[in-house]
């Protein structure tokens, strides 16, 4: 089955804090699929992506 172009976004690693993109990769959208240039790729379920996006933002502090 052929699926269609992915809705990829860019976003801070999780893992490492390089530039990074993630896209869902279920049509219930509670898997993500990061694709770092360091990590590589890997799958976080949403709710962990959420969490770590989340803290990321606090930590960093709004972008100017």
């Amino acid at each position: 089955m052929i699926q269609g172009e992915r809705d990829e976004h860019e976003i801070t690693c999780p893992r490492c804090g390089a530039r990074a993109e993630w896209s869902f990769i279920d049509d219930e959208k509670s898997t993500v699929e990061v694709l770092c240039p360091n990590c590589g790729r890997f799958e976080m379920t949403r709710e962990e992506f959420d969490q770590t996006t989340n803290e990321n933002a606090e930590i960093t502090g709004p972008q100017q």
